[in-house]
């Protein structure tokens, strides 16, 4: 299974058609938030379902604020990042055992990052819109069908 994970498209999703370009096909969607007003355009254009939670710039959207979902018996956790976004990188790592997430994703900062430890990993896929580190970028898990997960962060 192959998944993009995206974040902070705020509106302007001409990166996604760009993306389109690099990914090749993909299963699922997963969008950590500020952007859900996005979501229709980004599963019509790239033809795979769209999962996604609020960000603090979604004032009105009926979205989630997080999420889990069991993939491969992993649990892949869902949330914007506004209430982690400060924590160091042990901490997030640490957020993420304590809480049972073998996969932690988030977004807000508009900065990617990839943490692993022990097999449990902590992903920002940084925005595809508005990058605070010059890049717009996007993330990839590609999982082998008996739960090995494997990540591909890439810049547009």
């Amino acid at each position: 299974m192959r998944i993009l994970i995206i974040s902070d498209s705020h509106g302007r999703t001409d990166n996604i058609e760009l993306i389109k370009k690099q990914i090749g096909k993909i299963d699922l969607i997963l969008h950590c938030g500020d952007g859900t007003s996005d979501f229709d355009y980004i599963r019509s254009l790239l033809g795979a379902p769209v999962t996604g939670v609020t960000g603090n710039c979604d004032m009105f959207s009926q979205e989630r604020t997080s999420v889990n979902l069991n993939i491969e018996g992993k649990i892949i956790h869902i949330e914007h990042g506004n209430r982690i976004q400060f924590l160091p990188d042990s901490e997030l790592l640490e957020y993420a055992a304590a809480n049972g997430f073998d996969v932690l994703l988030y977004g807000h900062t508009h900065v990617q990052k990839l943490l692993e430890k022990n097999g449990r990993f902590v992903c920002n896929p940084g925005s595809i819109s508005r990058p605070r580190d010059g890049f717009a970028s996007y993330c990839i898990l590609e999982t082998d069908g008996k739960g090995g997960f494997r990540f591909l962060c890439e810049r547009v």
